[in-house]
């Protein structure tokens, strides 16, 4: 009697999950198609709970010398050609140009710059903008095809930048920024980047501008040498006027890096320093394994089922204690399944931790409701069930 009664509650917790599943997707459903709750879908959109990761600093934020950036500010092309040459002869392993010369200017300057943009290590930078490309004027255009398109993620760039894509197929295969310059800094070959980078990925962050060795252009140019340059890869590109002004955000982009995960808030991250990023995770090939999405969900309809056969269970021994304890153990599921999230992308693992939170605090919320199905269900149809004993 015992082992069908426990039987009983197996299936009636089955029957439970099916059913949280189901008032899940209708709510899911108006979020979509109803156009009242657009606010909300748009600010669920473009929020993860993991992005408490890394606005809290949960990861190892240290410099990382192998990476210099060199603040352009707003100077003209004569002082950015200077600090190109300048570094050129100090031997990096790569330099990019994170700035667009879409159009001739002064002639003499603009051949002292054509000269600097002259050297097979550099990468000069793009913009894909729909089905046009911003670039370089032809005159700026080296011999050497080095070049990659600096959009991030491709779309959705005024989103929380997340990931990103390395490489896309068109008519022909273009390279991302970040991606040039760790094949020419010799960090990773083009078959890698095509095998790995097509797809979106997640951009494992090492950290905002404290992170990176930062230059002002004036102490490029003033120095005679600076030897942290020598076999590091240098980045051209702006970081505000003056060096890291919170109020400049000119260039400047939402990250998971933000302090405040949810609000209102400032851009926090400068597009030079995201592409540091990346090449970083790039050159370290420290990425993150992203677990799929079908996965993920069937975790959370495990997760759904155990917490409904734990509320059942509870709500069988004593009502009064369901009542009582059921948003202690909410509260300390929610913790613990985002502090898991937490744990394994530490571990460069990445869950896709919404629809477990979702599905199994929802789960214990529904034994109420399910129970009450149950009484109207025995009242018209005679269905059976031990719960109703």
């Amino acid at each position: 009697m015992l082992k069908k009664r426990y039987s009983k509650i197996w299936l009636d917790a089955l029957y439970c999950t099916i059913f949280t599943i189901t008032i899940a997707g209708i709510f899911y459903s108006l979020l979509i198609n109803v156009s009242i709750l657009n606010p909300f879908t748009k600010a669920f959109k473009d929020f993860s709970f993991t992005d408490v990761y890394y606005s809290k600093t949960f990861f190892d934020s240290k410099v990382h010398r192998d990476i210099i950036i060199v603040n352009v500010k707003h100077h003209d092309r004569l002082t950015i050609a200077q600090a190109i040459d300048n570094v050129v002869r100090q031997n990096p392993k790569a330099i990019g140009v994170d700035i667009i010369f879409k159009e001739q200017r002064y002639p003499y300057v603009d051949s002292i710059l054509k000269s600097a943009l002259n050297h097979p290590n550099i990468v000069t930078s793009y913009f894909l903008d729909n089905n046009a490309i911003v670039k370089n004027h032809d005159y700026f255009n080296n011999n050497h095809e080095n070049e990659g398109y600096i959009n991030v993620n491709l779309k959705n760039q005024d989103a929380i930048i997340r990931d990103f894509v390395g490489a896309t197929i068109e008519s022909d295969t273009l390279y991302s920024f970040s991606s040039q310059l760790a094949m020419i800094s010799g960090n990773i070959s083009k078959e890698k980047v095509l095998k790995r980078l097509e797809d979106r990925i997640p951009i494992n962050y090492s950290g905002n501008e404290g992170s990176f060795l930062t230059f002002d252009i004036e102490e490029i140019n003033d120095k005679e040498s600076i030897p942290a340059i020598n076999n590091s890869i240098v980045l051209f590109g702006y970081l505000g006027t003056p060096t890291g002004n919170n109020y400049d955000i000119e260039d400047k982009h939402f990250t998971p890096l933000n302090p405040i995960v949810a609000g209102k808030s400032i851009p926090d991250m400068y597009g030079i320093i995201i592409h540091a990023n990346i090449i970083k995770m790039l050159t370290d090939e420290n990425f993150i394994k992203k677990m799929p999405k079908g996965l993920s969900y069937f975790f959370a309809i495990i997760c759904c089922f155990f917490s409904v056969l734990f509320g059942l269970k509870l709500f069988e021994k004593s009502p009064f204690l369901y009542d009582f304890l059921i948003k202690i153990v909410q509260l300390v599921l929610s913790i613990v399944l985002l502090y898991l999230a937490l744990l394994l992308l530490k571990f460069n693992w990445h869950i896709y931790i919404t629809p477990v939170l979702v599905l199994t605090l929802l789960g214990l919320e529904m034994v109420v409701f399910y129970i009450h199905l149950l009484v109207y269900l025995k009242k018209r149809f005679k269905w059976e069930s031990h719960l109703l004993d």
